[in-house]
């Protein structure tokens, strides 16, 4: 692959997920009044071991900074849809929870992000078309994950 295909390979795929990202928030916001980065905050919460996380694991969840995190954590904290508890493991930190509310709304906002991931996706690919590039897509952020790629 040549220098300028890489090039446009890259911008192709950011501005694919520019353009999903702009898709769901929209819909998200319109039937649920739910941010995107506020769903995927709760997702992480959600299915993280224990269905708790501290920040630093949501910020590294996320790939923002921890300063980013804190904000976006106090912006939930404030729609009443997580909480912060203790951490029975080093009380000088919390966990993050999620709320009866943040579980019913992650529940009905999972359905409406789920249907429009359907509406782009299942009209231009085959469902064995996205198992692959699912697959390609967590291979690749496994070997940065994995330092692979310093």
């Amino acid at each position: 692959m040549t220098l300028m295909s890489r090039i446009q390979w890259l911008s192709d795929l950011i501005r694919l997920e520019i353009a999903l990202w702009d898709r769901v928030n929209t819909r998200l916001k319109k039937e649920h009044d739910l941010p995107l980065a506020f769903f995927e905050s709760l997702y992480f919460i959600a299915h993280s071991r224990g269905a708790s996380l501290r920040v630093g694991d949501l910020a590294r969840a996320l790939r923002i900074t921890i300063g980013a995190t804190s904000k976006l954590v106090d912006r939930i904290e404030t729609a009443g849809l997580i909480r912060r508890e203790l951490d029975a493991d080093d009380r000088r930190a919390s966990r993050l929870v999620l709320t009866a509310a943040g579980t019913r709304t992650l529940a009905d906002a999972s359905v409406t992000y789920e249907a429009e991931m359907a509406t782009v996706l299942d009209t231009t690919l085959s469902t064995n078309e996205q198992q692959h590039l699912h697959d390609l897509v967590k291979r690749l952020l496994a070997a940065i994950n994995d330092g692979e790629l310093s």
